[in-house]
């Protein structure tokens, strides 16, 4: 079965051998992984993300949300990772909207990132947005076509210097 879990314990050695695959693939921005990328220790990485799910721990200026990882559990495997915004503030508005994902390179191409984006939105109904905001990099092929594959609808493409050309997506919910 695969499905989104919420990072835990007997995850650790798989969560870090994601983190190396994707290094070692040259994916060293880690997207969805909740600053992965900034943690060797593993429970130091838990109580970050858990930061930044509760209101009441969450650093000015961030939003709250929530970290999964999608994990095919016949294998005990972590095939990607989506943090899950709850609601936009401005950056977010422009360039990282509601949801950030990844797929394992190894995984890739097999249909894993539809499939998180689709649970990462129902979870995002769950919690009574109408819709979504999912934004990729204009060259992220792979991932402009899994949002289209999921109903998103181009509204702009903007820039920064800091992250250049980025496409906005928007994906009504169903009620």
């Amino acid at each position: 079965m695969i499905t989104l879990v919420q990072p835990h314990k007997d995850l650790e050695q798989e969560i870090f051998d994601y983190k190396a695959e994707m290094i070692e693939a040259g994916d060293t921005e880690l997207s969805g992984c909740g600053s992965l990328d900034k943690y060797d220790d593993y429970d130091h990485w838990i109580r970050h993300i858990k930061t930044y799910s509760n209101k009441d721990t969450l650093p000015e200026g961030y939003v709250e949300g929530s970290q999964w990882v999608l994990v095919d559990t016949a294998r005990n495997r972590v095939l990607g990772f989506v943090n899950i915004r709850h609601y936009l503030n401005d950056f977010l508005r422009n360039y990282g909207g509601h949801i950030g994902y990844s797929i394992r390179p190894s995984e890739r191409r097999k249909g894993y990132a539809k499939l998180q984006l689709q649970l990462a939105l129902h979870h995002l109904q769950s919690l009574g947005v109408q819709k979504a905001l999912v934004t990729c990099d204009v060259a992220n092929i792979g991932s402009y076509k899994t949002i289209e594959a999921c109903g998103g609808v181009l509204e702009d493409i903007v820039y920064s210097k800091e992250h250049g050309h980025t496409k906005r997506y928007w994906i009504t919910l169903k009620k």
